[in-house]
């Protein structure tokens, strides 16, 4: 009786404690939606500050400062959490969010104190990280906080040269790459904030030996890497300085002229708007800040080198100019352009109509000049470009199609000045050219002044750069088109740049050609369907009269003959005979037959050879070291100037790069034996030194040729692709630097080619 009562007397408190919870969740379920909806409207109002469009970035700020007011204390972590995210999303809006930061302390002493402190934390936790472009951001986040008056004078001081302390030490004894880096790192990140707070600073205590510890380091560092970075080899105007010596004379200039405010509304200040609000508040001063000492395996930002093309006054009117290249406008216009760029690069329509929104508030500059020059030089940046060429073209596409009287005439000058320039271009950048230039053409009907560029390269030779890439620009149109439509377009004047037509070319059809019989009777048997493999094998085995590599060659050229009609006609073929061609590439003298083979075939269709050597290279048919071989014999050195031969070389490296790209077994053999990853990071960085060191050997063989020649632009074009590779796979020739090194210092190597090298070391040593 008495279990039955404590059983009732547990049900009941079960029920008690379902109806409590029960209450409590449903107490719960609302204030968590409450919590959701403003945590949703701060997330929206707070990345509203860095929208161009809609109400002005005063009204926001207030409509912002008013709603947080109430949850400020409640959801600070919150509110801190999608600053930091805005902050770092958003730096071309970075003095909106210092605005914001501003007006909060006002409200709230706390607050801002406890701003500060996350930030300082952060800045902390990104220069550990080795996160250097955040650290950057945030660094000139907490100094526009100055000109908001949340923080001290003094204390931005401190923090300030807390991060050109490394550049104060003149001794010449530790410099390396990383430290070097290191230093030209910190020293871009204080002048970078500089043109925001430098008069407010000018008269404090400490700034005067902060501006000459910068001026030291600029003057004292020798940029070795300006010529390996270069876009442009030698000769050019402007001449090119890189991003931090352009910067400091920017900055200089400024102070020279006692920091007069920029032109055009380009130094953001919407904090001037609440100066009589914010001037009301307390400030803070920032935590103490160390710049820890530089640790190994800590990499930092390359300086890059300015690209230029237009000059100060873009036309003929005097009403659209381009800042002075000495003036910080033009830094501050490029840096806006930039922002955009790498906040909406993949959203081609909303990056445009961001680019243009700046446009229209600078009518009087000419800013479509500097957009088009800003991409351009993104794309053609070195050593590598942070995005395809295919994203930086649909970008000014589209830009194309929302301004088609401005824009299009800006690419058609922008292209015209590069193309006068190519006998001085880095090689390094042609394929990026070609590969953009033929993609904007094709979205407007391959429509260009073809005859103005035919007449400017009458009389060129073959290896003349403007030959090259005529050649090459014409062929990946033909790619991204058809043969006849191109030929059509192009003037008659052209027509020694047009390639023949892309039909394959089949030696046996003449029968006093040696293996003429055995093609035609195995043609046969492969064209009957009721043959079986065996048969064709067993056929070209028991060929008697010709030599085992002819018959090798007969077969290569026999399938790609009888499936020529399409890719997928001859993956099927290659499908159907693979096992054929595994047996026949036993060796490097066969497996160089089989590529000898497909060349005479598709010699006049590049699309073709590529497609079959790369579907030959993954079905292990060719092994990617006979196929570095073939690029580089006797037989394939005029074709060195082509892309095509280092789209196929690239291509069988990554092939070697990516264990994935490997068959089903080797796959599975990689995920379960971790010692493979060794034996790929053997075999790619022994592939790529076996090119380097054959295309050192073309490039000993050339002898010394006078500007101008065929044989110096030979030369210039093979070194170009040389420093390419260096580029493209600078991770792995890293880890090859001693091997390298010991190549550089060959008594007998040519000078060009030692202080490729040279140069090379010092940039990632």
């Amino acid at each position: 009786m008495k279990r039955s009562i404590d059983m009732k007397k547990d049900y009941r408190a079960s029920e008690l404690s379902s109806d409590e919870d029960s209450e409590l969740q449903a107490d719960k379920k609302p204030r968590l939606v409450v919590d959701q909806n403003i945590l949703k409207t701060m997330d929206v109002m707070m990345h509203g500050l860095s929208y161009l469009g809609g109400s002005s970035i005063e009204l926001k700020l207030e409509n912002l400062s008013c709603f947080l007011s109430s949850v400020m204390e409640s959801h600070k972590v919150d509110i801190l959490r999608i600053l930091e995210t805005c902050v770092l999303e958003h730096p071309g809006h970075v003095s909106a969010y210092a605005t914001f930061v501003g007006l909060a302390n006002v409200r709230s002493y706390r607050f801002g104190a406890d701003c500060i402190q996350f930030m300082v934390m952060k800045l902390r936790h990104y220069v550990i990280e080795g996160e250097w472009l955040k650290v950057r951001v945030l660094l000139r986040f907490l100094a526009d906080l100055l000109n908001c008056n949340v923080i001290t004078g003094a204390s931005l001081m401190k923090l300030l040269n807390a991060f050109v302390t490394d550049c104060e030490d003149l001794s010449e004894t530790r410099d390396n790459g990383d430290e070097l880096a290191r230093r030209d790192w910190l020293a871009f990140c204080v002048l970078s904030a500089l043109p925001f707070v430098g008069k407010e600073l000018d008269q404090r205590s400490g700034f005067s030996r902060l501006m000459l510890t910068l001026q030291i380091h600029v003057k004292k560092r020798i940029p070795l890497n300006l010529p390996l970075l270069s876009v442009w080899r030698d000769g050019t105007l402007p001449p090119q300085i890189d991003q931090l010596e352009a910067l400091w004379n920017q900055v200089k200039t400024m102070e020279e002229l006692q920091w007069p405010e920029p032109e055009h509304q380009l130094l953001p200040r919407p904090y001037l708007a609440f100066d009589e609000k914010l001037s009301a508040a307390l400030q803070h001063s920032l935590p103490k800040f160390e710049m820890p000492p530089h640790q190994r395996g800590w990499s930092y930002p390359q300086t890059e080198v300015i690209f230029r093309i237009f000059e100060f006054r873009v036309t003929s009117h005097d009403e659209l100019k381009l800042p002075s290249t000495l003036s910080i406008e033009r830094y501050l216009l490029e840096g806006q352009i930039l922002y955009v760029l790498q906040s909406h690069h993949l959203d081609r329509k909303k990056c445009a109509k961001h680019l243009l929104n700046i446009a229209a508030s600078k009518p009087e500059l000419a800013v479509c000049h500097s957009i088009v020059e800003v991409i351009l030089g993104e794309m053609l940046r070195l050593p590598n470009a942070a995005w395809s060429a295919i994203n930086y073209g649909s970008i000014l596409i589209e830009l194309c199609r929302l301004q088609p009287f401005k824009m299009p005439p800006i690419v058609v000058q922008a292209s015209n000045i590069i193309y006068s320039k190519l006998d001085s271009m880095n090689v390094a950048c042609f394929d990026r050219l070609v590969n953009w230039l033929s993609l904007h053409l094709s979205n407007f009907g391959f429509q260009w002044h073809w005859a103005q560029w035919a007449k400017d390269c009458l009389g060129y030779s073959y290896y003349q750069p403007k030959a090259i890439f005529l050649r090459e620009l014409v062929a990946k149109c033909i790619r991204l088109s058809y043969y006849r439509k191109i030929s059509t377009l192009l003037p008659q004047s052209l027509g020694s740049f047009l390639p023949p037509q892309p039909h394959p070319h089949f030696k046996y059809i003449d029968p006093q050609i040696p293996g003429a019989k055995l093609s035609e009777q195995l043609l046969e048997a492969m064209r009957d369907k009721q043959s079986e493999v065996d048969r064709i094998s067993a056929m070209l085995k028991g060929a008697s009269g010709i030599t085992d590599l002819c018959k090798i060659n007969v077969f290569t050229q026999n399938c790609m003959h009888m499936s020529s009609k399409s890719f997928s006609h001859t993956s099927a073929t290659i499908a159907k005979y693979l096992q054929m061609f595994k047996d026949l590439a036993k060796g490097e003298d066969e497996q160089l037959t089989i590529l000898e083979g497909i060349f005479e075939v598709w010699f006049n269709n590049q699309q073709f050879m590529i497609m079959v050597i790369q579907k030959m290279i993954r079905m292990e048919v060719l092994m990617p070291k006979y196929v570095v071989s073939w690029l580089f014999g006797p037989a394939m050195r005029r074709e060195l100037t082509k892309m095509y031969i280092w789209e196929i070389l690239h291509a069988t490296v990554r092939f070697v790069q990516n264990p994935q790209r490997l068959g089903p077994k080797k796959r599975h053999a990689v995920r379960e034996e971790p010692q493979d990853l060794t034996v790929t990071d053997s075999a790619i960085r022994s592939i790529l030194l076996d090119i380097m060191q054959r295309i050192i050997k073309i490039l000993c063989s050339e002898t010394e040729s006078p500007v101008g020649s065929d044989e110096y632009y030979r030369f210039q074009w093979i070194l170009g692709r040389m420093q390419e590779l260096l580029f493209t796979y600078v991770d792995e020739y890293q880890k090859l630097g001693s091997k390298l090194a010991k190549i550089s210092a060959d008594s007998d190597l040519h000078k060009s080619i030692a202080k490729t090298f040279q140069a090379f070391l010092v940039y990632v040593m």
